[in-house]
């Protein structure tokens, strides 16, 4: 998905894996981005906020969809929604970031589907656990 082999940081996950990423993300101020065919693909969509977890009511929908064709949310707290469907999730990816190299990177989700990439960034300078890295 990003041209990264495993070995340099990212952990390859699958839908259950994302969900459980984007699970743990709840509290997080976030930038998502939906960017078309791949990662370097154009940004088509933007939102920012902090993760608030999915709506009321996601257990009830997923129990009532068929296997295969689950669809999870998650709410933003600036009213923004992302949403991941598992009949055209390809792969995910997780980088936990570091501050080692001369780049620093922030960690980041990346959910491959069919035809896009989600990419959500934690945003560090937003980040109460990373207060004590200040």
């Amino acid at each position: 998905m990003t041209g990264d082999t495993p070995n340099n940081g990212y952990e390859p996950l699958n839908y259950g894996g994302a969900l459980a990423k984007l699970n743990d993300l709840v509290g997080r101020d976030v930038l998502v981005e939906l960017r078309v065919g791949n990662l370097q693909g154009p940004c088509r969509l933007a939102a920012r906020g902090v993760v608030v977890g999915p709506p009321s009511g996601q257990q009830r929908l997923t129990a009532q969809r068929p296997a295969e064709d689950d669809l999870e949310a998650f709410l933003l707290d600036t009213g923004a929604f992302l949403a991941v469907k598992e009949q055209d999730f390809v792969d995910g990816q997780w980088h936990a970031g570091s501050d080692e190299d001369q780049r620093p990177t922030q960690p980041h989700l990346n959910i491959a589907f069919t035809d896009s990439v989600l990419h959500v960034a934690v945003l560090w300078r937003h980040d109460p656990a990373g207060a004590e890295r200040s």
